[in-house]
């Protein structure tokens, strides 16, 4: 392996391992709903993207960008499953979410992408999962426990050492693919397992239906990305597409803290 392989597996492994172990740390420290916003934050895409537009055409990253935003509905079909199945228990909930992602990923990778039509797409389905899911939401407050950092490093060392070789070796396999592959949500699989069987699943349900609205920066990434490669040089896309993503988590995370407060003061 050649150094610049080495890096840019070193930095796709570390940037998941260090959002895995934030956001499980978010969702206990802030809470459910601004941990599951954060999870929607660019940390794994966005390397993943720098390397793909380091070694291949603009074209190629475009097409990469626009797979990933069909693969974010199949992620947002993922997170409503976990939250739908939560109180089955962490085991059944991770399996019946990957089968449900399954689902609907496979056949949205084999369509042909435009991203109007994704973003069109993930807008549906987000505000209809959304909404569907709050009826599986635990009414209680859920109750947390103290974090348990060497496990929940443990779990993102390996989450990231995952992501690090699938996404390494995903242009391999074509564009479409690599944007299905870079979309997929190791990140909140183990997210996901780690609140669930630290805090439990009342804990772990609400952040994943947080996730359906973090997801959306995700989204917005992938769209500017792919609409801004087409007039823009690789970098300045790049920027504007991530600086896109980060004002729209910032503002979900403001919402989320207004209505924290009034909540609060309600009570």
């Amino acid at each position: 392996m050649t150094d610049g392989v080495i890096a840019e597996f070193a930095v796709r492994a570390v940037a998941t391992a260090s959002i895995v172990i934030f956001i499980a740390w978010a969702a206990v420290r802030l809470g459910p709903a601004i941990g599951g916003i954060l999870a929607g934050l660019p940390i794994i895409l966005a390397p993943g993207f720098y390397f793909l537009l380091h070694d291949h055409t603009p074209e190629f990253a475009a097409r990469a960008a626009t797979g990933s935003l069909f693969s974010l509905s199949a992620t947002q079909v993922f997170l409503a499953a976990y939250g739908a199945s939560a109180r089955k228990g962490p085991l059944a909930a991770i399996l019946f979410s990957l089968l449900a992602w399954s689902v609907v990923a496979l056949p949205l990778s084999r369509i042909p992408h435009f991203p109007v039509v994704g973003a069109l797409l993930f807008t549906a389905v987000t505000f209809g999962l959304h909404s569907f899911g709050r009826r599986f939401l635990d009414p209680a407050q859920p109750k947390t426990a103290g974090t348990r950092w060497s496990l929940l490093i443990l779990r993102g060392v390996a989450a990231g050492l995952l992501v690090g070789i699938v996404t390494l070796f995903a242009p391999i396999l074509g564009s479409s693919v690599s944007g299905l592959l870079l979309a997929f949500p190791i990140g909140f699989s183990v997210v996901a397992l780690s609140l669930h069987l630290d805090h439990g699943g009342a804990v772990a349900g609400r952040t994943t239906h947080a996730g359906l609205v973090g997801v959306s920066s995700l989204a917005v990434f992938t769209f500017v990305l792919a609409i801004t490669l087409r007039e823009l040089s690789p970098a300045a896309a790049f920027a504007v597409a991530l600086c896109a993503s980060l004002v729209a988590t910032a503002l979900m995370t403001g919402m989320a803290r207004h209505r924290q407060r009034n909540g609060s003061i309600a009570s």
